[in-house]
């Protein structure tokens, strides 16, 4: 192992000084020093504190094995990492979010000149060279999950949810209010899957007597909460009904964003619902689609090749380049899809095409000549001709019957 080169890495890397001592670490003994730094120092931050830091761990925990993370007044953060070999210690960085550690050292006072020269970086990039040394330097290697658990999560944290559960499940019995029944919520998004509109009406007018969860102690914002529950297992749904998850996904992220910018918890509700039947209506219409076309086994060549059209819808698509980004040839690709879909590939590029110039013309404020170029057409009259032939109707006629007035 070249621990000199791994030092030097990750001391450029986190534009910071790495300490390091021959294995085991004793206060008595002088740490290697390297940073690439000249203008940073570290003369604020005595090692007794850090030797006794790790002293009062040792007492409580097992001999440390997971990189130890500790912060200096919420402000400064340091990784200590024993091995076979070598202890290290990394830092100071700063964060560009102050993150909640475990172990801190308080008695150190900081001044602006102190920290004026720390290095600011995110949780990530550091734990992330944190994780380099401790797996280059031990066969058993961890994971950012691993570190987090150590460091980050409160030890007292599982104690406390225990406690409020078993208070609420006494509390619910008391009062004789359980959760709302498992097989409504099944029939809910089962009705999405199945892309049946009528069955998903009938799920969310059922009477029952159970109270729906708390999700906040807010009324808006655990009204929010259960939006957001609810949008992400209809997500899931319609993508077990056929929805190709680009497509799921994106519209989650959308919806989710709609519900946190209302206020109105009843609002709130309606938006939540509406969305489930927006994800019911697609399947119904992917499986209105399907209707008279031979049922094959669903080939995961074809769902890559979805996916690449609806991530690329806003370009001009190839089926050479498509082919070529899946290792296929694209005569065989297209006699495949073909094959699949019952539609040329080409159509049902065009077809999708038209389908989100639809929304567009509807929901957008964009112009004919904007729409065009946003989604790879050589020009205006190229995208009114093949929309004319898809839809019957021209841009403008399209727009004026059903699109949004105002923006």
């Amino acid at each position: 192992m070249n621990t000199s080169y791994l030092i030097r890495y990750v001391s450029y890397n986190l534009h910071t000084i790495v300490k390091t001592w021959e294995h085991p670490a004793i206060e008595n003994q002088s740490p290697s020093i390297f940073c690439g730094r000249p203008d940073l120092k570290d003369d604020f931050f005595d090692l007794k504190y850090f030797f006794s830091l790790i002293k009062s761990i040792k007492k409580v925990e097992n001999p440390i094995s997971i990189p130890l993370l500790f912060g200096i007044s919420n402000t400064l953060y340091y990784a200590y990492i024993t091995s076979s070999e070598l202890d290290f210690l990394i830092g100071p960085v700063r964060f560009s979010t102050p993150i909640h550690m475990n172990q801190t050292i308080e008695n150190i006072s900081l001044s602006k000149e102190d920290i004026s020269t720390i290095s600011i970086c995110e949780f990530s990039g550091f734990a992330s060279q944190v994780l380099l040394v401790h797996n280059l330097m031990h066969q058993n290697c961890i994971d950012l999950d691993d570190l987090i658990q150590f460091n980050c999560i409160d030890k007292s944290l599982h104690s406390s949810i225990m406690e409020d559960y078993s208070s609420l499940v006494f509390d619910r019995r008391e009062e004789s209010q359980p959760h709302n029944p498992y097989d409504q919520e099944l029939r809910e998004f089962t009705s999405i899957e199945l892309g049946n509109v009528q069955m998903l009406r009938k799920s969310l007018q059922e009477d029952y007597i159970g109270k729906i969860g708390t999700l906040a102690k807010d009324e808006v914002r655990n009204m929010r909460n259960r939006g957001i529950v609810v949008v992400t297992l209809a997500s899931r749904a319609a993508i077990r009904g056929g929805l190709l998850p680009e497509i799921s996904f994106s519209l989650s992220d959308i919806f989710i964003q709609k519900l946190e910018e209302e206020s109105n918890p009843e609002v709130i509700l309606n938006m939540m619902h509406q969305f489930e039947f927006q994800y019911a209506e697609m399947v119904a219409e992917l499986n209105a689609q399907k209707v008279g076309r031979p049922k094959k086994d669903q080939n995961p060549r074809i769902e890559q090749c979805k996916d690449y059209i609806f991530q690329h819808l806003h370009e001009k698509i190839s089926v050479h380049n498509m082919a070529k980004e899946l290792y296929l040839n694209s005569n065989y690709l297209s006699e495949l899809f073909h094959q699949h879909e019952g539609i040329k590939i080409t159509d049902f590029i065009l077809r999708e095409k038209v389908n989100l110039t639809k929304n567009l013309l509807s929901y957008s404020p964009y112009t004919y000549s904007q729409i065009a170029t946003y989604l790879g057409f050589s020009s205006q009259s190229h995208l009114g001709k093949v929309f004319k032939k898809h839809t019957g109707f021209t841009l403008k006629q399209y727009r004026d019957i059903y699109g949004v007035k105002e923006f």
